[in-house]
């Protein structure tokens, strides 16, 4: 007669299929995330007047509340944006945008330049730009794909934002 040793009974498959379903489950989960919302990568170009900015920073805030997030402008006038990491992405939403770019052409901004006459880094874009509520810039962060959102900046004086 041939004995069918079976390796182990059916309560012990099903113990060890559970356990092996619970590992997968807790390494899968574990290693996904960083506890953050879900966020849309925000990339795009800031011109002024036609021409690209080449330094600044953008900051945007969520009209309804919520982390900010803030990019910096590059010497070809591109940008990305982060919202808990340089680059991280946004989370999707509705956005005021205040964009400021500063050269140091005025002084340093330390109290001897301005002894010397020299008044402190000035602004080379108008300065409404940099004013959340006179900036006139928003948009929208759509979620689950790239956004690509490029600023042309002009020196006529966009209308409030609401």
């Amino acid at each position: 007669m041939i004995s069918r040793h079976i390796p182990f009974t059916f309560r012990e498959f099903r113990d060890r299929f559970v356990q092996a379903i619970m590992l997968v489950l807790l390494i899968s989960v574990w290693g996904c995330g960083d506890g953050h919302p879900a966020r849309s990568k925000v990339t795009g170009s800031v011109s002024y007047n036609g021409e690209p900015l080449h330094i600044g920073s953008l900051v945007f805030i969520p009209v309804g509340g919520g982390p900010p997030a803030q990019g910096n402008i590059d010497r070809d006038g591109n940008y990305f944006m982060g919202t808990f990491d340089e680059s991280d992405g946004v989370i999707p939403g509705e956005y005021k945008v205040m964009i400021t770019a500063m050269t140091s052409e005025g002084g340093s901004g330390l109290p001897e330049d301005a002894v010397n006459g020299n008044a402190g880094p000035v602004s080379v874009i108008p300065e409404w730009y940099g004013d959340l509520e006179n900036s006139g810039l928003v948009v929208k962060v759509e979620p689950d794909k790239p956004n690509t959102i490029d600023f042309p900046l002009t020196d006529d004086k966009p209308k409030k934002a609401n």
